[in-house]
């Protein structure tokens, strides 16, 4: 399909108003203030924080050790992996709607949701933005924006953004775009780093900020959500950590049981050329054939108890066991084995039903922001007006379970064969785990099949009748 053209080349001009320098350095504050906890949660996700020890059992000559926790990954990856958008429905349809498919298509959405999802649950919620096509005929652009990168001003309710600035690096310089109801304004930074200069303005004259943002877990007074690594976890991690930290230096220094020598002389760790023996020569050579004393006496040599590996390991098992509380996670997820593994499939899927749960909430929350920007590029693609049709749409989510095959079949089954549901019905199939363009080729298929079969019906030499 081919996109109309909606915005007429303009000259880009060569400098920013006073309101617009006011708004973008408004917009920088804003950014700075909202990014140290998004940074933080980052951190502990891409396994980058550095956990402070307290120095009492580990000197401070041994913190270049670094020991890390993966189980904030666990908290976000989970949920990413269950959440699959297949399409976008408008009001009364049964099936994705193909004009939005296009559009979802042409700005890699099914690659792109998978980022947006892993942003909002990671660092508390993430942006997307439509914008006109970057060429004549091409689809209005839908673009993931980090929230380390765009601030955004709002209304009064939170709801609608009345400007939007976004930052980024490109080829090792800085790049920005400035969205105010009416254009947006691409920038570049000057080469002394000290202002910006207007590179272009698309000018569309449109009266909203094409920004949307997709929070996690909203609150009324927290419009913005909040991360699935909550403090809680992170303290957890912080425990877990140290922990690790400590068995990491109790290996190296207490793993060989240790000897106490008593009554024995100096002499016995030098060599024969005055030198002392180093520790390693006196542990495993002359150590074992120490000479009396002028009193005929041997010295007195005992060992110490190696340590027990299980002081610290117990203690990583019952921070494991609280994170997976936390998390909804099942133990296996942490590497508790020794938990209880699930006895069957069903088993395995009731275990995992608080996560899934998680799940389909998280459809709830993301699902107005994705439909809202898919309206937004509609508007892009109409010059600026939103089509009736399309004032009411919904994304079609695919089921966040993951039920065997075998399980799944034989349940529809029996549902076909009591007449609960058609056999090649939209429903049934999606039930059955077939992707959105599947059930179109399928449907092609049938319609090819009846053909078929009716063309050979009408084709068949009608039989005499007998007398």
């Amino acid at each position: 399909m081919q996109f109309p053209t909606l915005v007429a080349p303009t000259l880009p001009l060569l400098g920013l108003s006073e309101d617009e320098r006011a708004l973008i350095e408004r917009l920088q504050r804003a950014g700075i203030a909202a990014r140290a906890d998004m940074a933080l949660t980052e951190a502990y996700y891409q396994g980058a924080y550095i956990v402070r020890n307290l120095r009492i059992a580990v000197q401070k000559e041994l913190e270049f050790i670094r020991t890390i926790v993966g189980w904030p990954a666990v908290a976000v990856d989970p949920l990413v992996e269950r959440l699959f958008v297949d399409g976008f429905r408008v009001h009364g349809a049964t099936d994705s709607d193909d004009y939005l498919a296009e559009l979802w298509e042409a700005n890699g959405g099914d690659a792109e949701q998978s980022l947006a999802f892993t942003d909002a649950l990671s660092m508390s919620h993430c942006y997307w933005s439509a914008g006109s096509p970057l060429e004549s005929g091409g689809a209005p652009r839908i673009t993931v924006d980090s929230p380390l990168n765009m601030s955004v001003l709002w209304d009064l309710r939170g709801l609608e953004a009345r400007a939007a600035l976004n930052e980024y690096q490109e080829n090792g310089s800085k790049r920005g775009t400035l969205m105010v109801p009416g254009k947006a304004i691409h920038l570049a930074q000057a080469d002394n780093w000290s202002q910006w200069e207007v590179v272009d303005r698309d000018e569309h004259d449109f009266d909203f900020v094409p920004v949307v943002r997709m929070s996690n877990k909203p609150r009324t007074a927290n419009r913005n959500g909040s991360s699935e690594i909550t403090p809680a976890l992170m303290s957890l991690v912080d425990s877990a950590c140290r922990t690790l930290l400590g068995l990491e230096v109790s290996r190296e220094i207490y793993s060989v049981p240790q000897k106490i020598i008593l009554g024995a002389s100096e002499d016995a760790f030098v060599k024969t050329d005055g030198t002392p023996k180093s520790a390693w020569e006196t542990y495993i050579t002359k150590t074992l054939g120490l000479e009396r004393d002028e009193n005929g006496d041997l010295p007195d040599i005992k060992q110490l108890q190696a340590y027990d590996p299980s002081v610290f390991t117990k203690l990583i098992e019952m921070y494991a066991s609280q994170a997976a509380g936390l998390m909804g996670a099942v133990p296996q997820d942490l590497g508790l084995y020794t938990e209880g593994n699930p006895t069957s499939a069903d088993a395995a899927q009731v275990s995992e039903s608080r996560r899934d749960r998680r799940a389909m909430l998280r459809q709830a929350m993301f699902g107005p922001s994705l439909t809202k920007v898919m309206q937004y590029a509609v508007r892009f693609d109409n010059k600026g007006s939103l089509p009736e049709e399309y004032r009411r749409i919904s994304a079609d989510w695919r089921d966040v379970r993951l039920e065997s095959p075998a399980t799944t079949s034989d349940a529809i089954t029996k549902q076909i064969t009591a007449g609960a549901i058609p056999a090649t019905s939209d429903v049934t199939l999606k039930r059955l785990g077939y992707t959105a363009v599947e059930r179109q080729r399928l449907e092609q298929d049938r319609l090819l099949e009846r053909g078929r079969n009716l063309a050979a019906t009408t084709a068949e030499p009608e039989q005499p009748q007998a007398e």
